[in-house]
């Protein structure tokens, strides 16, 4: 993202705030050429202004005038709310307008903004605090490849960005979207298991944060399968061998792909209830 760009971000919360703090680390933690608008809460614009200096916005029309792209950072069911107040605002020959609305799709997007409006949806994850997000990017029909790049040099730079069709969006939603979490529920056990075991919380969050971090990079590292690196831990009647023996006694590998399975439903849930009939098109 050059300095020239203007973004306005629509939504001051957890994924906006991530968004932002991302790119703010990229530019000497502060982003002066973003623009955010949270209509329901002014302290937080406050907030965000103060730790990162962006422009707080007063209206949709300050915020999203001559911007070049916009970032919808809101919960899917405010967001067709949202599109309606757009709709006399954007241009869709000079703006790209980009959703993290997890669920609503590409087709439910363009019909909800102007005719011919270029819409990326995108699905970040709360790591983008710390430069890490797994970002997945689908591309809408009006959308052009220029804007794609685009697009991937903005979540590039707080991660990694892989570019799916739409048809996988709920899939990545499912694993990248919500995998922070299912990271912080295995360390909260860990967590609660080790001072049970008798460690201290401080000797607990220090042994688990390295042990999950130093896993990551493990797994970054090698070409082998997550698999093959757990196998290598296991040494016949050790420690490693009898936790695994009992998680597989459990089950917990397929309550863990039951458990995505069902964030990957909702995902797709919550987009079939936003579908409009395209004879509501804004024209």
């Amino acid at each position: 993202m050059t300095h020239q760009t203007t973004v306005a971000i629509l939504g001051a919360g957890s994924m906006a705030e991530a968004l932002i703090g991302g790119i703010a680390k990229t530019n000497g933690g502060k982003a002066p050429h973003i623009t955010v608008l949270n209509a329901n809460n002014r302290k937080r614009l406050n907030q965000l202004h103060a730790a990162y200096g962006v422009h707080a916005a007063q209206s949709y029309e300050e915020a999203v005038k001559g911007k070049d792209v916009i970032v919808l950072a809101i919960k899917p069911h405010n967001v067709q709310e949202v599109a309606d107040s757009l709709v006399s605002l954007l241009d869709p020959q000079k703006q790209l307008v980009i959703s993290v609305a997890a669920g609503i799709k590409l087709e439910t997007l363009e019909s909800w903004l102007p005719a011919d409006t270029a819409v990326i949806r995108a699905m970040p994850n709360t790591s983008a605090r710390v430069l890490a997000s797994a970002t997945t990017l689908s591309i809408g029909t009006y959308a052009t490849e220029w804007q794609l790049a685009f697009a991937k040099t903005l979540f590039s730079s707080i991660g990694t960005v892989t570019v799916v069709d739409e048809q996988q969006m709920d899939a990545a939603t499912g694993i990248a979207g919500s995998g922070p979490a299912y990271i912080y529920y295995v360390a909260e056990a860990m967590l609660n298991a080790a001072i049970a075991e008798g460690l201290s919380p401080a000797e607990a969050r220090a042994l688990i944060n390295q042990t999950i971090g130093g896993a990551a990079k493990q797994l970054s590292n090698s070409s082998k399968s997550p698999k093959d690196l757990y196998k290598e831990i296991m040494s016949p009647n050790g420690t490693t061998e009898a936790a695994i023996a009992h998680l597989d006694h459990s089950s917990a590998q397929e309550l863990f792909q039951q458990a995505i399975h069902q964030a990957v439903k909702r995902s797709a849930a919550i987009g079939a209830s936003f579908e409009r009939d395209p004879i509501h098109k804004h024209q």
